[in-house]
């Protein structure tokens, strides 16, 4: 056993121990979320997902205003189906009583046409977050212990230490104006380091990857990568192809948000379907223009009850986004995304004609709550306009350019449109 190998090893081993300390909380809802998935046609398994979902509506009517008045014995169907400006405008009727400030975890998220949008966790759904992590990283091959590169954006503000990142072993890689530099730095470094590693980063910033392998000697690429998640946006054909003619893994690509967790991932074995987490979530599909159900195969809207999550219950919320729900009689019990949309972010361009990522939006936006939409679009080579949807003047326009200049160029031209709407596409 090599010393990188051993290095892994009680890595994998500590995190359990830790765990173990804890009173082992992890390794039950990942022994839980195991069963749940891989024996989803048993009895049993049907009857622990029915018990969770009748635990949380109890738990919403009775510590909940906004459920307050709900019928006992009402299904799932007759409950409303809640979004993100809903639960932003009435924060405080969906969060439960029995969880105070103190007993509750703030999580941030965004969407393509919103500003962060605050939810609250229990210490219980954080734990069965990382067991959600933990089971469907092992599904695609990465496990505790391997060294995680992780190529997204990460905002300075929001870090942890590097200490934090190195005792979990995860190489930060911000995708900001990826470009061929980084991108060979990224390789060398793969080369040089014997460990085992996965890739976990957006499929924009993995296509530039595998565009720039292209440009290599065939066979060059590092010989240490066992696994890769693609997240956040659409995985092309291409870049599925490409990686895995480099590196030799199936790349897959996950279906995940901030707010609830992973939702669906695809399997290992190339098929397109998305394997979705039913230990943890019941998912539906809503006709584009009614809250009627689609059909199996049909395309529709996303609609998300989280099972575990009790200091803000989401029963029913629509993500924005699109898929369509099927089954599978080799599987039974088992339930798929055969596609999700909706999720594929425009390419956007700096003043010099070099690719950016469109995730900078996301980095900058987080510091201007007041903005209840926007859209930033990009209508000549140097010349970009904001739309915003906003409670009131902004009076910070200055600033939010410039915070986009950093990225788009000192002579980007950037106008500002305030709207009263920002209406968003038939696919969410």
């Amino acid at each position: 056993m090599s010393i990188n190998d051993l290095t892994q090893a009680v890595r994998r081993r500590a995190f359990w121990a830790v765990d173990a300390l804890r009173g082992g909380k992890i390794g039950r809802h990942l022994e839980d979320i195991r069963r749940l998935i891989e024996e989803a046609d048993a009895s049993w398994a049907v009857r622990r997902k029915q018990e969770l979902l009748a635990a949380l509506l109890r738990h919403a009517r009775e510590t909940t205003s906004y459920y307050s008045g709900k019928n006992p014995s009402a299904p799932l169907s007759d409950y409303p189906v809640v979004n993100k400006t809903l639960i932003r405008e009435s924060a405080a009727r969906f969060c439960s009583r029995q969880y105070g400030a103190s007993k509750r975890i703030a999580v941030f998220t965004s969407g393509s046409t919103g500003t962060p949008f605050e939810v609250f966790h229990s210490s219980g759904k954080k734990l069965r977050n990382s067991a959600d992590t933990i089971y469907f990283a092992r599904r695609a091959g990465f496990d505790i212990g391997h060294r995680a590169l992780y190529m997204k954006i990460w905002a300075k503000e929001k870090m942890s230490s590097p200490v934090h990142y190195f005792l979990q072993n995860v190489v930060p890689v911000d995708v900001i104006q990826l470009h061929a530099a980084q991108l060979e730095h990224i390789l060398r470094f793969l080369s040089k380091d014997s460990s085992q590693c996965g890739i976990v980063g957006y499929a924009s910033a993995l296509e530039l990857l595998a565009k720039h392998l292209d440009g290599r000697r065939k066979g060059d690429a590092p010989k240490n990568v066992r696994s890769i998640i693609a997240i956040s946006e659409s995985l092309s054909d291409y870049t599925k192809a490409a990686l895995r003619d480099y590196f030799g893994v199936t790349v897959v690509s996950r279906y995940s948000n901030q707010e609830n967790g992973i939702l669906a991932q695809q399997e290992i074995n190339g098929s397109p379907q998305f394997l979705v987490n039913t230990a943890s979530y019941v998912l539906e599909t809503l006709k584009l223009d009614s809250d009627h159900p689609a059909r199996e195969g049909e395309l529709g809207r996303i609609v998300v009850t989280d099972l575990l999550n009790y200091a803000m219950p989401m029963i029913r919320y629509d993500t924005g986004d699109v898929g369509a729900l099927v089954t599978d009689s080799a599987q039974p019990g088992k339930l798929f995304l055969s596609s999700v949309e909706g999720r594929k972010l425009d390419l956007l361009y700096d003043t010099k004609g070099d690719l950016v990522s469109s995730f900078i939006v996301y980095k900058n936006m987080w510091k201007y709550p007041e903005i209840v939409q926007y859209q930033l679009i990009q209508e000549g080579e140097k010349q970009y306009r904001f739309k915003i949807n906003a409670n009131g003047p902004l009076h910070r326009d200055a600033e939010l350019i410039n915070d986009f200049k950093l990225y788009l160029g000192p002579d980007a031209e950037i106008a500002i449109e305030y709207v009263s709407e920002v209406p968003l596409l038939a696919s969410g």
